[in-house]
């Protein structure tokens, strides 16, 4: 198990695209299979699923709240459910309320938080896919 999917998304309304001839990129994701539930990290074993989950997600400051990170959480969703999933999961940071606010608005929950010994402590967060 393991994958991860890239893809272009069709750039929000608003934005300014740079110079012809020249290319930026404004957000990324990785789509990876994994177990993001697992009491333990690899290579500890475990008997929970994989599972389709969203990590690294990036908007540059200047093209943020211009439905950037919507449109690359939105294909990436597609790409689970072409992969036979029916749920994407992702962490969010604990002091990061601007990130958490546009995935609760997209359908997300919490299910489960990091343990307190955690430096950089999150939600483990996921969405049922229709």
């Amino acid at each position: 198990p393991g994958g991860v999917a890239t893809g272009l998304v069709s750039m929000p309304d608003g934005y300014v695209a740079p110079p012809p001839g020249t290319r930026e990129i404004i957000g990324s994701a990785t789509l990876q299979v994994c177990v993001p539930d697992a009491p333990l990290p690899p290579p500890f074993p475990t008997s929970r699923p994989y599972r389709s989950y969203l990590a690294n997600m990036a908007v540059c400051p200047e093209a943020r709240r211009r439905g950037v990170a919507t449109s690359v959480i939105r294909y990436a969703e597609r790409v689970s459910r072409l992969w036979g999933f029916d749920e994407m999961w992702l962490h969010v940071n604990i002091d990061n309320p601007n990130a958490r606010a546009l995935y609760e608005s997209l359908g997300y929950e919490i299910d489960g938080e990091d343990p307190i010994w955690y430096l950089d402590r999150r939600y483990l967060m996921k969405r049922k896919l229709s």
